[in-house]
């Protein structure tokens, strides 16, 4: 039979050790949290890209706008002055606005570029699950859209396409991100972009662990 070895450890290298382990573990906690706050508006900016290149030589069918943070519209509205073939969805407008106040609050003062232009605006969604089931909606009204592209800012595109792919995997439909560039030199859009991180983990738990399920209002 074997004797056993023993390994005796005083409390104040007990602590040290302790100490040691949860300092490591704090400051990879750390260093994973910020690889993933920089690789957030990246990842925006990438589908931008790529976006850029699948649609160069063609018009997308629609463009989906989500607000909730300055300059979505207006840039939409550029990129619909270029594309005058495409339906405008805009989706999360406050009730008491129209698309003539929003034209007039994102400066847009040359209503006569988008004459004929048609618009559709959504005042139901009031987060970015109503936005893509709103979005949703709005192709089934309109059945010849097949190339989408939706814009918001890059901050917030990779939450976008977490929801429409997990929805929306079957669908014929080609989705496209263009976004705004946001710059992070200042503790406003900082706290957007830990806020939106935040909103990320709980997408992701919603929809790979707790599998959540919301109607077939998602399905094309």
């Amino acid at each position: 039979m074997f004797d056993k070895e023993y390994v005796f450890e005083s409390k104040s290298t007990k602590l040290r050790r302790s100490l040691i382990s949860g300092f490591l573990s704090f400051f990879f906690t750390l260093a994973v949290l910020t690889s993933f706050l920089i690789y957030i508006p990246i990842f925006g900016r990438n589908q931008k890209e790529l976006t850029d290149k699948a649609l160069y030589q063609i018009s997308p069918d629609a463009i989906a706008v989500y607000t909730g943070d300055k300059g979505r519209i207006s840039y939409a509205l550029d990129l619909l002055k270029k594309n005058p073939s495409a339906k405008l969805f805009i989706s999360g407008v406050y009730a008491t606005n129209s698309f003539q106040t929003l034209l007039t609050k994102n400066e847009f003062m040359s209503t006569e570029e988008l004459d004929g232009v048609q618009v559709d605006l959504d005042y139901n969604s009031r987060d970015t699950f109503e936005n893509v089931k709103e979005t949703v909606a709005f192709l089934k009204d309109n059945p010849e859209l097949n190339r989408v592209l939706i814009i918001s800012s890059d901050y917030h595109i990779l939450r976008i396409k977490m929801i429409v792919s997990y929805y929306l995997s079957d669908s014929k439909k080609e989705f496209y991100y263009d976004s705004t560039v946001t710059k992070f030199n200042n503790w406003k859009n900082i706290k957007k972009l830990l806020w939106e991180t935040l909103k990320i983990f709980r997408t992701f738990l919603y929809l790979n662990i707790l599998g959540l399920e919301t109607g077939p209002d998602y399905h094309l």
